[in-house]
């Protein structure tokens, strides 16, 4: 259970390192910003169920002990 939910911490953390990339490299190369603006806004949520995700790893972490 453990695994499982430290995998999909790293999933989202991996998620939103890679749409932060992407949207910057889509800045530089399109000049257009709407392109990029989707892949700012997966990055932030992507990088809020990182967050939730840590979060609830504490809290099973707590409450097993």
């Amino acid at each position: 259970m453990y695994k499982v939910v430290r995998f999909l911490e790293i999933m989202w953390l991996v998620i939103a390192l890679f749409c932060l990339i992407t949207g910057t490299y889509k800045v530089f190369t399109i000049p257009d910003i709407a392109d990029a603006l989707f892949f700012y806004i997966f990055s932030v949520l992507a990088m809020f169920l990182f967050f939730l995700r840590r979060r609830q790893r504490k809290n099973i972490e707590k409450s097993s002990q």
